[in-house]
């Protein structure tokens, strides 16, 4: 595959799959679980289908299913259906049921070799729009020291592990969502952590990897984080952390200003996210989110409308930290606390339903046809589960599945 298809396959090859294996050491979760919340239990009640087939439909290979199914209305009505690559391609259509895929690129990620610029590749892949006219976008932003002469010396044969070094940028549209621009630097840092990139120490920095609801007059998203440095242990001592793994909210009032997003602390959305470029940052703790238990590996948050409570879909395929390795959902009434994960299916129960091969899972989100809202934030007691299967001896063969899923209030 070419050089740019080798940086969109990026993502689910490492973030997604080492962040996880990192949750273990996930730590300073502050808050107990939720006992405010009810919980939710989804069952898959099929068939799945199949929405995007890589090897038959992709515009180039760049044009993979690289991030989890996003979904919003323009000014026009047309749906957007993105799952992001580090070239943005969407599908367009009148609803989430009659799509068509479009060859135009979005966004193209810039390449960047300054990591100061926070402009490498970038993931468009997180939407929210007041008048359809006006899309912010939260961009999934890696910057790769190996692509870079001189910013990668590692002999690691698993050298992106250490030479990756993450942020969340700002990407504004004004014609729909159709194209998203490049803010100048510094202007386009929205989240990371308050340390620059130090060649093979990595992988380090924040990701928000979810959508963006509005929920009780905020507007929230989850983040995750690699604890950092690689192999560090709690917060104090020679092994401790700078950062630690696991996942927290943000939150703003206006999606629109990419400062304004604020983290929690332990006690409170005051957390300010610095730039670490801009000169010396005293204090750099203070600028270090507080992850909050179960959210190490979550894919998406939804307003569940029969309820009233936030859902999150959360994918744990590397460890037994809720169960047996699979989907899990857990809810929340402030996005700090979450009520125990139920398990909607295992990893062994998609395996045994597939056909012989090698196959791994991953970008789990949920998306209803049927939310009126632009932004496809809700969902009510049937939406869409959506996933992609990954070919593990075929990097090129990627689908995007969607299955009806079945929610249900637990007393």
């Amino acid at each position: 595959m070419k050089a740019e298809g080798d940086e969109s396959m990026m993502k689910s090859t490492l973030h997604v799959l080492f962040i996880f294996a990192l949750a273990a050491v996930a730590f300073g979760q502050s808050q107990q679980a939720s006992g405010n919340a009810p919980t939710v239990s989804g069952t898959l009640v099929g068939p799945r289908t199949a929405q995007f087939v890589s090897l038959t439909d992709s515009c180039d290979g760049n044009d993979v299913p690289d991030a989890m199914a996003r979904a919003f209305r323009d000014d026009s009505g047309t749906v957007h259906f993105v799952t992001a690559s580090s070239q943005l391609f969407q599908s367009l259509g009148p609803s989430l049921d009659d799509l068509k895929h479009s060859c135009d690129v979005g966004y193209q990620s810039a390449g960047d070799p300054d990591p100061a610029d926070f402009n490498d590749q970038v993931w468009v892949d997180s939407f929210y729009t007041l008048d359809g006219k006006n899309v912010a976008g939260l961009g999934h932003t890696e910057y790769h020291g190996w692509s870079h002469p001189g910013e990668c010396g590692t002999q690691n044969p698993n050298y992106y592990f250490e030479c990756e070094y993450d942020s969340d940028t700002y990407h504004l549209s004004t014609d729909g969502g159709y194209h998203f621009d490049k803010p100048t630097p510094p202007a386009n840092f929205l989240a990371g952590i308050p340390y620059e990139y130090p060649i093979d120490r990595g992988p380090m920095g924040y990701s928000v990897d979810t959508n963006v609801i509005e929920w009780n007059g905020w507007y929230y998203a989850l983040a995750t984080s690699y604890a950092w440095p690689l192999y560090c242990t709690g917060l104090g001592g020679p092994d401790g952390c700078l950062t630690p793994g696991g996942g927290s909210p943000l939150r703003t009032q206006d999606v629109f200003h990419p400062s304004s997003w604020r983290g929690w602390n332990g006690d409170s959305f005051s957390l300010t996210f610095v730039d670490p470029y801009l000169g010396p940052v005293e204090n750099p703790s203070a600028h270090v989110y507080t992850p909050v238990t179960y959210m190490d590996v979550v894919n998406a948050i939804n307003i569940y409308e029969p309820a009233h409570v936030v859902v999150a879909t959360l994918w744990d395929a590397w460890d037994d930290e809720y169960g047996a390795p699979g989907l899990y959902l857990s809810t929340s009434t402030d996005l700090v606390n979450w009520t125990t994960p139920t398990l909607v299916v295992t990893l062994a129960q998609l395996v045994a339903s597939e056909p012989e091969g090698s196959w791994s899972y991953a970008y789990f989100s949920l998306l209803d046809p049927a939310a009126q809202d632009r932004n496809f934030s809700t969902i009510g007691h049937e939406p869409y589960l959506y996933y992609t299967r990954l070919n593990n001896n075929n990097t090129s063969d990627r689908i995007l599945f969607r299955e009806k899923i079945e929610l249900t209030v637990n007393p």
